[in-house]
């Protein structure tokens, strides 16, 4: 059953799904998204890699900034806390850096998403410029020093995902999930990571407005797989 709770300045109406036993649950991670489509689809997929009643892994899609995105990401970590009574042990923000960069508004609103994480313990799977480029590591490499739109990341996914037979005809359209069965089919996750941990490393030393190509989002999936993995090793009850 769904229960609403008011929760932070703007006493926003936020949804959450109860689970039928909360003491069940050892371990709480919490994944907010500024995309409500391919990010959230994506990011599910990794509920089922967990044995029932070890990780509560809840995943929201906003539509919102980076700086709502990490509000929003505190909010729904309050109400969790407030039915199971338990700390949540994780909570990941995902946002783009997309147009951040548009105006001294929404520069703004990208630096106070930072402060605001890091002063409710939220860590921040951001992407420069789209999450898509996290999508398109699986495939192939991309060149740390050369700049990439994200139209030029829509491109080169399609491309990806035409060598496949099953998606021979395939274009990529941004904010649709087709994408990720894919990518959970074809692509090479252990690849993503490497590769986006090279880009990570080159980026390392600018500000995040101008680290392109880049992503963190390989951090936020290996503490997913590490939990995974913890769980599949233990002996059943």
């Amino acid at each position: 059953m769904a229960k609403r709770g008011k929760i932070g300045k703007k006493q926003e109406r936020i949804e959450i799904d109860r689970p039928v036993k909360w003491r069940k649950y050892r371990y709480f991670f919490l994944i907010v998204c500024e995309d409500q489509n391919t990010e959230r689809v994506y990011f599910e997929q990794f509920e089922k890699y967990f044995p029932p009643g070890t990780v509560f892994l809840k995943v929201v899609g906003t539509g919102l900034s980076p700086k709502g995105v990490v509000e929003r990401t505190q909010a729904e970590s309050e109400l969790i806390k407030l039915y199971s009574n338990k700390e949540i042990d994780k909570k990941w923000a995902v946002f783009d850096k997309d147009d951040a960069d548009l105006n001294q508004k929404t520069i703004e609103n990208f630096h106070n998403a930072f402060e605001i994480a890091r002063s409710n313990n939220i860590q921040l799977a951001w992407s420069n410029e789209v999450f898509e480029l996290w999508l398109l590591l699986h495939f192939q490499d991309v060149d740390h020093a050369t700049t990439l739109p994200r139209e030029e990341v829509y491109e080169k996914l399609s491309h990806a995902a035409r060598k496949h037979p099953a998606w021979s005809e395939f274009v990529y359209r941004h904010g649709h999930a087709e994408i990720i069965d894919c990518v959970m089919k074809t692509g090479n996750e252990e690849r993503a990571i490497s590769r986006a941990e090279k880009l990570d490393e080159y980026h390392a030393k600018r500000p995040v407005l101008e680290a392109n190509p880049c992503t963190k989002v390989y951090q936020l999936v290996r503490d997913l797989r590490v939990l995974i993995d913890w769980y599949a090793l233990e002996p059943a009850a």
